[in-house]
């Protein structure tokens, strides 16, 4: 007895496994649909390129407030008469901030004047005092006759001489990547200048800390 297989076979005369053979051979040849699929791949990459560069720009822009801010109230401050100036006065030529920052909120910005005085020890090294000190929230930040710990630039300051230094720092939060980033981080920047006037810049009554 013979013993006879078949395949099924359609209409066309063409095998099951024909058929899937040719769909397969249309499909490798098929492009449709293939810019779609290209599009839906890149479009996350160029979203966030796109978002990066505003928010990059974004905080570049509030960096370089925050620098003017600095060097803006340092050399307010430096120009100082020569008699001095009163609380008052340092906290109004501070306000300059608010006017620097804007369109940006100027509330996460804190900038603090600090006087200090160089005095030669007996070793011969310098020791930085503090005379005084302000910010723009109406606070004394450091306080008189303390050692001041922030940098120093070598060769800056001879014994007897001061300068006024604005400190910046202002607390940024992302724009948009904030979804992302959830702690703000700090824009910071520092100014000297010497005063212009005087040896130091007095205030309300303060000798300069040398007499």
């Amino acid at each position: 007895m013979e013993s006879t297989t078949h395949s099924a076979i359609d209409g066309t005369g063409k095998t099951a496994a024909g058929r899937l053979s040719a769909h397969l051979r249309r499909l490798r040849t098929d492009t449709r649909g293939v810019a779609a699929v290209e599009f839906a791949m890149i479009l996350p990459i160029m979203f966030f390129l796109f978002v990066g560069t505003i928010e990059f720009s974004q905080a570049l822009t509030v960096d370089r407030r925050v620098t003017q801010s600095a060097s803006s109230t340092a050399d307010l401050i430096a120009r100082a008469p020569k008699e001095g100036l009163t609380t008052s006065q340092v906290d109004s030529e501070l306000r300059i901030i608010e006017q620097l920052m804007k369109p940006y909120d100027a509330s996460p910005l804190t900038v603090r004047i600090v006087s200090v005085l160089a005095k030669k020890t007996k070793s011969g090294s310098l020791q930085y005092n503090v005379d005084w000190s302000r910010d723009n929230h109406g606070n004394t930040p450091y306080a008189r006759n303390s050692d001041y710990q922030g940098q120093m630039p070598d060769g800056l300051l001879v014994d007897k001489e001061s300068v006024i230094i604005a400190e910046a720092s202002y607390n940024y939060t992302p724009l948009i990547f904030n979804y992302f980033i959830k702690q703000a981080f700090d824009l910071n920047d520092t100014f000297y200048l010497k005063p212009r006037n005087a040896l130091c810049v007095k205030l309300e009554g303060v000798q300069c800390g040398s007499t």
